[in-house]
């Protein structure tokens, strides 16, 4: 539903603080990267449900069936970002403005949900978000 660009030089954490502004009620799947009782409480505050797996270290983890979950779901993500990176080339724009990345990103992801719907259409197996 949305999207933002972050400099490479931005923490990761701070996209979803802008993303998330004035919502509520929402789950929020996370990976590593997000883990951290700062940004938690934040949203928690929010209303909002952080679940990101937590590291190595912790103290805390989340039950067995949550961490499953949390982690097949953080694959298909993954896996939706290699195809718009290898297969649409979302990281090759050349735009010259933003409003032209922006654009052309967001056609990028349109093309990506039309080839799931094509396949679901057409009865090809979506079982790994393959879009060829």
């Amino acid at each position: 539903m949305a999207f933002e660009v972050t400099p490479a030089s931005t923490d990761d954490r701070e996209g979803p603080r802008d993303l998330m502004d004035g919502q509520s009620g929402l789950v929020v799947l996370g990976d590593k990267g997000y883990a951290g009782e700062a940004l938690a409480g934040d949203l928690s505050r929010q209303g909002i449900c952080l679940m990101a797996l937590r590291r190595s270290n912790s103290r805390t983890d989340w039950p067995g069936h949550a961490h499953q979950l949390i982690f097949r779901l953080c694959g298909r993500v993954e896996t939706v970002f290699s195809q718009l990176s290898g297969q649409l080339n979302a990281e090759w724009v050349l735009a010259r403005i933003f409003q032209g990345l922006r654009a052309r990103l967001a056609n990028k992801i349109l093309a990506y949900n039309l080839c799931m719907v094509l396949n679901r259409v057409f009865g090809e197996d979506c079982e790994l978000a393959r879009i060829k």
